[in-house]
């Protein structure tokens, strides 16, 4: 089977200013990895992992670390007049487009 980006792969996608620490990155691209894998075709070829399925993952990491800090998936921004919120998560635009040509199709 095809090889997904190891820990180093991610944290560099990440960058350096992150403040994650290496078990939070690994636990969260381990999670991703899973989701992707039941949502993809990941091709069985050894190492051939597509560019669009890396870029993808590494952004689901993100997107996951990102929410970490917003339990309930609410964001709020305090101003001098009022308060707004906004509802964060669901799935991210970039990662539904580069995975959509190898997302699985149900039928039934």
């Amino acid at each position: 089977m095809a090889t997904p980006p190891d820990l180093a792969a991610v944290k560099a996608y990440l960058g350096d200013t992150h403040s994650w620490d290496d078990s939070a990155v690994e636990e969260a691209r381990l999670a991703e990895i899973a989701a992707q894998s039941r949502a993809c075709r990941i091709p069985v070829e050894e190492g051939a992992y597509p560019a669009d399925l890396d870029e993808a993952l590494c952004r689901r990491v993100a997107h996951n670390l990102a929410l970490r800090n917003l339990p309930l998936g609410i964001q709020a921004n305090v101003s001098d007049m009022s308060v707004a919120t906004t509802r964060v998560g669901g799935m991210d635009a970039e990662v539904r487009r580069l995975e959509g040509p190898w997302r699985k199709v149900v039928f039934g």
